[in-house]
């Protein structure tokens, strides 16, 4: 199955066949300044699956977890489509609203939940983790 988005303008879009790694929510600091909320919904697709048609900018600066963030978004609209964090290898974390179809989404896990708003909780029974989860 392929699973397709892009932005708010249409002039920057993908297309995997890879199936989502994981999916979940991130409160870090750095992902409520990019989306203008208190946290970023994203899933996760192996990088080298990820064709991307149209034109694309990257912003870079490092990231709560003290690793490099590389955020691909579109010129024209501003529109964030995935980052790619430095710590999680080849890996892209495509922004869930950009998703042509993500009413599918199964959200695994919250990360630096610890930094989480009253007003933008996890939703109950989310697993959380107040960083990065073990492992990653």
């Amino acid at each position: 199955m392929t699973i397709t988005g892009g932005c708010v303008c249409g002039s920057l879009r993908y297309a995997t066949q890879d199936p989502p790694q994981l999916a979940g929510k991130c409160y870090c600091r750095d992902c409520q300044r990019e989306t203008g909320t208190g946290h970023m919904t994203f899933v996760v697709f192996p990088a080298a699956g990820l064709a991307i048609t149209g034109e694309a900018k990257d912003y870079v600066r490092q990231g709560d977890s003290g690793s490099e963030v590389v955020r691909t978004f579109c010129p024209s609209c501003g529109s964030t489509i995935f980052g790619r964090p430095a710590m999680l290898g080849d890996v892209v974390i495509v922004r869930a609203g950009t998703l042509d179809d993500p009413s599918a989404l199964d959200m695994g896990f919250a990360t630096y939940a610890s930094r989480a708003h009253p007003w933008d909780a996890p939703p109950a029974g989310l697993t959380t983790f107040d960083t990065i989860p073990p492992g990653v």
